[in-house]
C-alpha cells in the first residue's frame, strides 16, 4: 500500500516540555544549573512556580510546597559540595542524597507536605551484596522494593500511579544503556546494547488556518535493525488514545517517518506545544546533548515492565552505586582496577550532570539549553 504524503503545515520546531529556554554562559554550567536550583529555595519563587508550573491552586498548598521545598534543596545543595570535593570511593553516596531531596523538592511540588506520606522516609530501592562475591556489572540487579521516594518521583515525572510490582528486579546492564551520554563507554562493558532510537527531526506542525497542530518524526531503519525492534512496536509505546499516528512517505531516504493521524485543535489564546503536551509526555522522550543541539530519542523498553523517565534510570544507578560504595568497598576497589570503572567514572561525570540538568527541568517544567560562551 503506498503511502501518503505528509500533512503540510508550518514548522513550529519540538520540545518536551510547555516552556522553554535558551541560555548561555560564560561559567561553570554545573554552577549555573545550582544557581538556578537554588532559586527555589526563596519562598517567592517556589510559591510562584508551584502555582504557574505544577498547577497547584490551593493558597494552602503552594505555601506548604514553597516552605518544604526551601528545606529540600537547602540540603541537596550542601550534600552536592561535600560530593564534589570527595573521593571516588565515596562520592557515589554523598551525591545519591543530594538527588534524593532534589526528587523530595519535586515530589512536594506534586503532592504538598511530602514529610506526612510514610513512602518519603523509604528509597523505595534495594540491594544486597554478596559477602562471598565481588560484583559482577553483568549480573548485578537494584530491586524496587516497598513505595519509596523513587515511587513517589515515578508519579511525579509520569502523573499516574506507579503499579510496579514489590519486588521488580532491574538489571545494571539494562539501565546503563539508557545512558546516551556514555554509549562509548557502555558499548565497551556491554557490547551489542542498543535500546535507544534517536528521532530525526522530530517536529510540531501547525496549519493556520484551521488551528490545528499534529507531531511528525522520522526514524532511521538502521538503529531500529541495531536495537532489534520494529518502527511500529517503536510507534506504538509512543500512543495513547487520542493520538496514534500513521506512516507516511519518507523525509529522506533510509528513514521511516510517522504523524499524528489526529491534529488536535488549539483554542485561542492556547500555546501550540501546551495544547500536545500530553502527546508528547505519552513519547517518554530522552534527550542529551551533542554540540549544543538536544538529541530526542525514545526507549526501547525491553524487560522493563513499565515505562522509565529518564531521571528515574539515572537516578537508579546513582542509588546502585551509592550502596555499592557504602556496603561492598572490595568490590569498588577491584572495579577501579578493571576496565568496567570507564563506565562508572563516565556516569560520575557526565551522566550525573546530565541528570542535574533533567532535575531543573523537571522542577521549573522547562526545557533549558545551557551553552557555554566559551
Amino acid at each position: 500500500m503506498a503511502k501518503l504524503d505528509a500533512r503540510p503545515g508550518e514548522s513550529m520546531g519540538f520540545h518536551c516540555y510547555p516552556v522553554i529556554s535558551d541560555e548561555s554562559t560564560l561559567g561553570d554550567p554545573e554552577a549555573v544549573i545550582w544557581s538556578s536550583i537554588r532559586h527555589l529555595s526563596s519562598y517567592g519563587v517556589g510559591y510562584a512556580i508551584a502555582g504557574s508550573r505544577h498547577g497547584l491552586r490551593s493558597k494552602r498548598d503552594r505555601q506548604a510546597a514553597a516552605n518544604n521545598v526551601k528545606l529540600y534543596i537547602r540540603q541537596a545543595a550542601e550534600f552536592y559540595e561535600v560530593a564534589r570535593a570527595a573521593k571516588a570511593n565515596t562520592a557515589p553516596l554523598i551525591y545519591y542524597y543530594s538527588f534524593l531531596n532534589l526528587a523530595k523538592a519535586l515530589c512536594e511540588f506534586r503532592m504538598p507536605r511530602l514529610h506526612e506520606r510514610s513512602e518519603s522516609y523509604r528509597h523505595g530501592l534495594s540491594w544486597t551484596p554478596s559477602g562471598k562475591f565481588l560484583v559482577n556489572l553483568h549480573s548485578e540487579q537494584v530491586n524496587v522494593s516497598s513505595r519509596g521516594v523513587w515511587h513517589l518521583l515515578w508519579e511525579a515525572l509520569m502523573g499516574a500511579r506507579c503499579h510496579l510490582a514489590n519486588p521488580t528486579k532491574l538489571r545494571l546492564s539494562e539501565l546503563f544503556s539508557y545512558c546516551p551520554e556514555i554509549t562509548v563507554e557502555c558499548e565497551m562493558v556491554f557490547p551489542n546494547q542498543h535500546n535507544l532510537i534517536e528521532l530525526d527531526d522530530p517536529d510540531i506542525l501547525f496549519k493556520t488556518s484551521t488551528r490545528e497542530a499534529w507531531l511528525r518524526f522520522s526514524m532511521n531503519s538502521d538503529d531500529l535493525k541495531l536495537s532489534k525492534v520494529s518502527a511500529n512496536n517503536v510507534v506504538r509505546s509512543m500512543e495513547t488514545s487520542r493520538s496514534p499516528y500513521t506512516e507516511v512517505r519518507p523525509s529522506k531516504p533510509g528513514f521511516r517517518t510517522f504523524e499524528s493521524k489526529v491534529p488536535v485543535k488549539v483554542r485561542p489564546r492556547q500555546f501550540i506545544l501546551e495544547a500536545l503536551q500530553p502527546d508528547i509526555a505519552a513519547w517518554n522522550v530522552f534527550t542529551t546533548i551533542d554540540e549544543g543541539k538536544l538529541n530526542y530519542l525514545i526507549p526501547v523498553l525491553k524487560r522493563i515492565p513499565i515505562p522509565l523517565p529518564q531521571i528515574s534510570i539515572l537516578y537508579t544507578i546513582l542509588f546502585w552505586l551509592g550502596s555499592l560504595v557504602r556496603y561492598d568497598p572490595h568490590s569498588v576497589a577491584d572495579l577501579m582496577d578493571s576496565p568496567s570503572w570507564t563506565l562508572i567514572d563516565g556516569f560520575m561525570s557526565q551522566s550525573r550532570l546530565w541528570l542535574l540538568e533533567r532535575m531543573e527541568w523537571a522542577l521549573y517544567g522547562t526545557e533549558t539549553t545551557l551553552r557555554s560562551g566559551r
